[in-house]
């Protein structure tokens, strides 16, 4: 099977063999020459690891996987009747619930073919080889990391005994091979995503070919990155705190602050392509992937733009300081004409363009920086080092501001709230502050969701293909 693949990596088209589809072709000999062939080459894997990239996009974006993460907390306010997701009333047949999970383990999948394949197949350059196989792992342990927040019971509020996903490690060959792995616990899952990334760091270059492709393919800084979030929401935090230091290292030969707000998130009218600055450790391209024969959606902007789906909370603009530049620089009216009831609504600046041609941030140099000031400040408390780093993100944004000190702070606790407030702030409409919250043990748009109800339930239809095999999360039973 041959398809086109839009691929952002080498912004063209190439043609790429659709290992994805769940199931092997119907002749196995051709299917085994055609992989042969594809994974012999370096522009072949090149290709197949371009698919890998373009799967884990469409799971973040297609759906509601990006968004997930502010619309069911307080920083938006959305309509009334749209309150599903809020009340944990979600069901196992929602078009959303079950279109996420398909579409990330598409991702793993054609991650797992990579993987697998190349050993087998290539005849290039070894290092290229261990390369494509590291981003591979990369993707892969990004698309379980986040469908482990959404599906595991109790993942990010250390049930590491809950159940958690089916650890889906090699190319799917189909349900009627008789291949049906059972959901392993929320431990053995995350055990497995570092397992991932600590092999992935091994092998990835510190830098790509170019600039836009070290800020959108696996690098050594992004698995650290990635790592480093895992680690927080594992509560383990001084690995934490050691992995956000290996990318802190970088800086600023690879990494840095942004200084302008506007160069980080530039204004976007007539959707061009954008260039990423250096404190992008990883994002999305898709103002890269328009051309005279591609057109893609990240499938926020509109959302945002148009404010019909959700907008800001004026309460949660109300919480910034006078003078910061995430509200006056990040935030604005959007779209001024379709939508005559929110008109005077703010929404984010960070995907103002309106048709979705807008690059999608994933993890930036921010967020690095804040959890490793969080997670010394929850290993050593009252702390030098947190209080600098906190201090190169509040004052960016609010440059009159007075610097914090030790003696700003009564207590360890007093610190890591402070912590807690500018990731807020800061990586809002980024799609983390639900999961901020939960690891907290902090309450959700609605405070008196049960907890078996914070997670997705599992699609129904992977319960039924499994025959039970595939256990339902307990609030959905």
């Amino acid at each position: 099977m041959i398809k086109v693949l839009k691929n952002f990596l080498l912004v063209l088209v190439l043609p790429a063999i659709q290992f994805s589809c769940g199931k092997k072709l119907d002749i196995a000999p051709e299917n085994t020459l055609v992989e042969s062939e594809v994974f012999k080459t370096e522009q072949g894997a090149e290709q197949a690891i371009s698919e890998v990239y373009y799967n884990f996009l469409n799971a973040e974006t297609n759906y509601f996987s990006y968004t997930y993460g502010d619309l069911t907390t307080t920083i938006l306010k959305k309509p009334i009747d749209n309150n599903t997701y809020d009340l944990g009333q979600a069901t196992p047949v929602d078009y959303y619930v079950v279109n996420t999970w398909t579409a990330f383990f598409k991702a793993i999948n054609s991650a797992n073919n990579v993987i697998k394949k190349i050993p087998l197949y290539g005849k290039f350059s070894d290092a290229k080889e261990k390369q494509f196989i590291a981003e591979a792992k990369f993707v892969r342990a990004y698309s379980f990391l986040h469908l482990l927040v959404l599906y595991g019971d109790g993942a990010l509020s250390g049930k590491m005994s809950g159940l958690g996903l089916p650890l889906q490690l090699t190319p799917f060959e189909g349900y009627n091979t008789g291949e049906i792995i059972p959901r392993s616990t929320n431990g053995e899952v995350y055990a497995q995503i570092i397992k991932d990334l600590t092999e992935s760091i091994v092998d990835l270059p510190l830098n790509q070919a170019d600039d836009l492709k070290t800020r959108t393919r696996a690098t050594k800084g992004g698995a650290y990155a990635l790592l480093a979030r895992v680690n927080l929401y594992m509560g383990k935090f001084a690995d934490a705190a050691n992995a956000a230091k290996s990318v802190i290292n970088l800086e600023p030969s690879v990494y840095s602050i942004t200084t302008d707000l506007r160069s980080l998130f530039p204004a976007n009218p007539n959707g061009t392509a954008q260039s990423f600055t250096s404190e992008y450790v990883f994002a999305l391209p898709v103002s890269q992937l328009m051309s005279s024969s591609t057109y893609s959606n990240n499938g926020i902007s509109g959302s945002y733009y148009f404010k019909r789906s959700f907008w800001i909370n004026p309460d949660f603009i109300n919480e910034f300081e006078n003078g910061d530049l995430r509200v006056s620089i990040l935030m604005w009216k959007g779209d001024s004409v379709y939508n005559p009831d929110r008109i005077n609504e703010k929404t984010t600046f960070k995907f103002n363009n309106n048709f979705g041609r807008d690059n999608v941030p994933m993890i930036r140099y921010a967020e690095v920086l804040l959890t490793r000031a969080e997670a010394l400040a929850r290993t050593v408390g009252i702390n030098q080092e947190s209080i600098d780093l906190l201090n190169r993100i509040h004052q960016r944004s609010v440059p009159s501001a007075a610097s914090y000190t030790t003696a700003s702070f009564g207590s360890a606790t007093d610190l890591i709230a402070r912590i807690l407030l500018e990731r807020k702030r800061e990586l809002a409409f980024e799609g983390l502050y639900r999961y901020d919250l939960l690891r907290t043990n902090q309450p959700l748009r609605s405070p008196d969701i049960p907890d078996n109800k914070k997670v997705l339930p599992i699609p129904q239809i992977e319960i039924d293909i499994s025959n039970g095999v595939l256990v339902q999360n307990p609030g959905y039973l």
